[in-house]
């Protein structure tokens, strides 16, 4: 079972450092004609998608890992608590990554800074997901023999 807590957090650090390089390779390319406005009436019209649908996928992540956890029979096997644990894990943390890549977009598209402020605040929420043995013990309610083989 260790196995499967190591390749959640290969996962969540692959995720996590996808949408770190994207955001400064994106900031490096428009650091010259960067500016910042939160105004959507002197931007383009379709700009309050984007920090919308930021916090539309942080809302999501919560409702959808709070929903899928919820579903984990409690008499059910270690693994198969584990198994349903990682797709919560992985459906959670793909969108919060989902919404920080839109808004990155968005700011790269529009050279608008705010945007980086919704992929920001979803990229915060991916890193404080990060799967750990405690975690994992807590939210499946693993007893002492199942927390041995973590």
């Amino acid at each position: 079972m260790n196995t499967k807590l190591k390749t959640l957090q290969i996962i969540h650090l692959a995720l996590c450092t996808g949408v770190f390089l994207f955001a400064l390779v994106t900031i490096f390319l428009n650091r010259e004609i960067m500016f910042f406005d939160a105004n959507p009436q002197t931007t383009s019209p379709f700009n309050p998608i984007f920090p919308i649908m930021g916090l539309i996928t942080i809302s999501g992540s919560m409702f959808f890992n709070r929903n899928l956890i919820a579903k984990i029979d409690k008499s059910a096997t270690t693994d198969t608590k584990i198994n349903m644990y990682q797709s919560a894990f992985i459906i959670s943390a793909a969108l919060l990554e989902g919404g920080a890549l839109f808004n990155i977009v968005g700011f790269f598209m529009t050279h608008n800074s705010f945007f980086l402020i919704f992929g920001v605040a979803n990229f915060i929420f991916l890193v404080l997901k990060r799967p750990t043995k405690d975690k994992l013990i807590s939210t499946l309610q693993l007893q002492y023999p199942d927390t041995e083989a973590l």
